[in-house]
């Protein structure tokens, strides 16, 4: 009797941590996957609830692929070609550009959806009318069977980016003294089951300011390096091109700014020049969302510091983060 226990509760288990152990899958255009039970196929689209309960209509022209890993009923269908030859079995997978069937005598068969002129359920009472899940109306070949291969979808990838765009600082003190600067750097994210990611990152921002007072010229030039790690999760749309996507970090600034003083005397012909620098690094926090288009991006991002002094003169700074509006290409 415990035996049995043990066995039910490994397979709850089972249940609760595998989502697509017993559900269809339909694998989209723009690498999300849905897991649940397909309700109803037409010749446009399909219907599937998932595994929160809501019905989704999804256009087929957005499906790379259907899995039916466990069917609730085994659906016999019926392939017409082209040629008028009709070949009998169970449907296993539909993607972008055939369809795999098991016929009666056991064996699979890969048929290019080329060469199908349309499917029909095959329906168990042969008074009940056949019901068409899909039709083909391309002008006929002489091809009948073809082995196509589909692209695979990897659950885990890398994208490399590259972004450019400004950043307003927080401090008021290197607003008025720099204003807006010019920013730009690269990064390197892997994704997971193309929802999840984690992600490194190298941004730099640059600005330099010049002032004149009578006697006195004041130069000034700031450089800061962020040096990041972030997650992200994107967030799921089967029938939008475009993917939001929302990520929370930390990271490792790295400040350097020069100061010159350059002061006149033209009554006595001469001058002399102070310079300063400051170099540091703190820890910090950031926050971001965005939006992606195919390899485009645009990106909105938060940064803040764990440290309130920075700069050449102690105290003077009390937060180098900022307000990053940029936008990049993501391979």
């Amino acid at each position: 009797m415990k035996s049995i226990y043990g066995l039910l509760l490994i397979g709850v288990l089972l249940v609760f941590f595998s989502p697509g152990l017993l559900s269809d899958t339909i694998k989209l255009t723009n690498g999300n996957v849905i897991y649940g039970h397909i309700t109803r196929e037409d010749i446009d689209k399909i219907t599937i609830v998932d595994q929160n309960g809501i019905e989704n209509i999804i256009p087929r022209n957005l499906i790379i692929s259907i899995d039916k890993q466990l069917e609730r009923e085994v659906q016999k269908v019926i392939i017409t070609l082209k040629s008028g030859i009709e070949v009998k079995g169970i449907l296993i997978l539909d993607d972008a550009n055939s369809v795999t069937i098991k016929d009666e005598s056991g064996i699979e068969k890969k048929i290019a959806k080329s060469s199908i002129r349309d499917i029909v359920i095959d329906l168990d009472n042969p008074e009940e009318r056949p019901i068409t899940i899909q039709s083909y109306e391309e002008p006929e070949t002489e091809i009948e069977t073809e082995i196509v291969t589909s692209p695979a979808i990897k659950p885990n990838k890398f994208d490399l980016g590259l972004k450019i765009g400004y950043q307003k600082p927080n401090c008021n003190i290197i607003s008025d003294r720099y204003g807006k600067g010019f920013v730009f750097g690269g990064e390197l994210i892997l994704w997971s089951q193309n929802k999840y990611g984690i992600g490194f990152s190298v941004e730099r921002y640059s600005n330099k300011s010049e002032y004149d007072y009578d006697n006195l010229v004041r130069k000034y030039e700031i450089s800061i390096t962020p040096v990041t790690l972030t997650a992200y999760y994107k967030k799921q749309s089967y029938n939008y091109k475009i993917t939001p996507y929302f990520g929370l970090g930390i990271g490792q600034y790295f400040l350097n700014e020069e100061i010159t003083y350059t002061y006149y005397w033209y009554d006595y012909g001469y001058g002399y020049e102070q310079w300063f620098e400051a170099s540091d690094s703190e820890t910090g926090f950031h926050c971001l969302c965005g939006l992606q288009y195919k390899i485009l991006f645009v990106e909105l991002k938060y940064s803040t510091m764990f440290k309130s002094s920075w700069g050449v003169e102690e105290e003077e700074y009390d937060d180098i983060g900022g307000l990053n509006i940029e936008g990049g290409l993501r391979f």
